[in-house]
């Protein structure tokens, strides 16, 4: 476990805030982003989910005092950018690019 001094934990806790809180996306609060102004800048995602999976998010959420918007937000961000790292990692692309090159070459010689 890594212990971490006082000095250290206020300057984290500094850090992260200036982070998150510094992101225009995280100024934008649930009422801000509930205005028609933003009405066609974004879109409600709804999953279901277990009720025990449910009940952690909101335990989680209520503990770090933070909105479950804000919570799935980041959730989501972050697992679009490592869903694409591994896409690309994997070279995903080119193999569909190649399929799809064979593909024609072979209805091309029909």
């Amino acid at each position: 476990m890594n212990t971490r001094t006082p000095l250290d934990m206020l300057v984290t806790h500094a850090a992260l805030g200036h982070m998150v809180e510094g992101d225009f996306m995280q100024l934008l609060t649930d009422d801000i982003l509930a205005s028609p102004e933003f009405s066609g800048q974004i879109k409600n995602v709804c999953a279901k989910v277990s009720v025990q999976l449910s009940d952690e998010i909101d335990s989680i959420c209520g503990f770090l005092g933070i909105s479950k918007r804000k919570f799935l937000e980041a959730a989501f961000i972050e697992a679009v950018e490592k869903a694409k790292a591994i896409i690309d990692a994997e070279g995903v692309h080119e193999r569909l690019a190649a399929l799809a090159e064979f593909n024609a070459a072979r209805e091309a010689k029909k």
